[in-house]
């Protein structure tokens, strides 16, 4: 359960009257929330059945791009939504593990986690990818490891071969008579453009990842191998969904998308059938998996007048820090000895800071920019993507039964 007795203290650093109205906007919030997560994802079992999903919280949490850092509420927030899930794979969390940290305090400490390190390299952007668990309902069975392709399987872009740009990640779990192995990834993305080498790149991830997992899933029949993650998946009949598909891989599609404007279905989860038992709990239920638009509890688009206040000190921020940069382009340019080129590059640096601080300051009394500044602002206090979920059943207890009525076999 989700440590709502933090909310008595999450505010103090504000004055009195700001605290009552940051607790209260907070308490709102989260009663949105759980009524929402009540009408558009399954009630949890104690052992029938496994609320399993994916998400990629964005930038979590080094606020690299200057629009957070996380405010106190987004945290309980996002423990809401963590403590939904019996399982959830986590991507896009930050080199920095305080933040995270914060948010399993917040979740409660019947969830545990397991996470990688970093990966090195530009495009790995030191991101990590994890698992956040019930202990009450799963456990976790000792088995974990990054996914490292032999040679002759890495990932050819014509110059190099290559491992994964952000390596996926792999545990072994047990929920009830279920065993799975599950693997998440955060694929490369580089453009759009379909005969880009940067797409290929980001297809041959999907393919390589996918045929590594189907392999490892023909040699073991007896565990679940589930893939999930934020696959940068454009649509289901794009490249990307065929690399997936290719190696025999089934996807719980929603005819959703999970970014936040919910028009690409860059996350997924999926699954090999043959191997391990795998089923949808209440397939009639209509909502046996699907996509949480957490948006439509907190951070809503109409909610800008209730965090103007932080809105506006993110604005400030980013104008204090091309401030300091100017500051800085102007020092090296007056520094002795400074070449005309050198000072001609600090001369366009500056100029392009002070453009840019002309653009933020227009933004705090223009509404309509205001408002298209806050819903960008907003995916970094929640995320651009939404979490996926599905409940799978987890109680094989009488087909075991009745398999083992049927045999023959007498031990004397």
């Amino acid at each position: 359960m989700v440590a709502y007795w933090k909310l008595r203290y999450a505010f103090r650093r504000y004055p009195a009257d700001k605290q009552k109205a940051l607790r209260d906007q907070t308490i709102d919030g989260l009663k949105r929330l759980k009524t929402q997560i009540a009408a558009a994802m399954p009630i949890r079992t104690a052992g029938q059945t496994l609320l399993l999903g994916t998400w990629n919280i964005r930038n979590f949490d080094d606020n690299r791009f200057g629009d957070g850092p996380r405010l106190d509420e987004s945290f309980f927030y996002l423990a809401e939504v963590v403590s939904a899930f019996d399982i959830i794979a986590v991507q896009e969390i930050c080199e920095d593990m305080a933040p995270f940290e914060r948010l399993m305090e917040t979740v409660g400490p019947e969830y545990d986690y397991i996470m990688t390190d970093v990966t090195l390299g530009e495009s790995g952007n030191k991101e990590r990818l994890g698992f956040i668990y019930n202990k009450n309902k799963v456990h976790f069975t000792g088995v974990a490891g990054e996914l490292v392709l032999p040679f002759e399987q890495q990932i050819s872009d014509v110059t190099k071969a290559r491992q994964f740009a952000r390596t996926p990640f792999s545990c072994s779990f047990q929920s009830g008579w279920f065993k799975f192995n599950f693997a998440t990834v955060h694929i490369y993305y580089g453009k759009d453009k379909l005969t880009a080498p940067e797409f290929k790149r980001r297809v041959n991830e999907i393919d390589a990842v996918a045929k590594f997992v189907a392999d490892r899933a023909k040699e073991d029949k007896t565990t679940a191998h589930i893939l999930v993650g934020d696959f940068n998946i454009d649509a289901f009949d794009a490249p990307t969904f065929d690399a997936l598909d290719r190696h025999g891989f089934q996807v719980f599609k929603n005819n959703i998308g999970s970014n936040s404007t919910q028009t690409k279905f860059y996350d997924q989860i999926s699954f090999m059938p043959e191997a391990g038992e795998v089923s949808l709990a209440n397939p009639g239920s209509g909502k046996a998996h699907g996509v949480l638009n957490v948006f439509e509890s907190v951070f809503r688009k109409d909610d800008l007048k209730l965090h103007r206040d932080a809105v506006i000190a993110s604005i400030d921020s980013k104008i204090a820090a091309a401030d300091e940069e100017i500051a800085r382009q102007q020092r090296a340019a007056d520094k002795p000895g400074a070449t005309t080129e050198r000072i001609a590059t600090a001369q366009r640096k500056i100029t392009k800071q002070r453009a840019f601080i002309a653009e933020q300051t227009v933004l705090k009394t223009d509404e309509p920019k205001l408002q298209a500044f806050y819903e960008e602002w907003r995916t970094y206090q929640i995320s651009d993507h939404f979490p996926l979920f599905v409940e799978l059943n987890i109680d094989f207890a009488a087909g075991y039964l009745d398999k083992l009525k049927n045999d023959e076999t007498i031990i004397t």
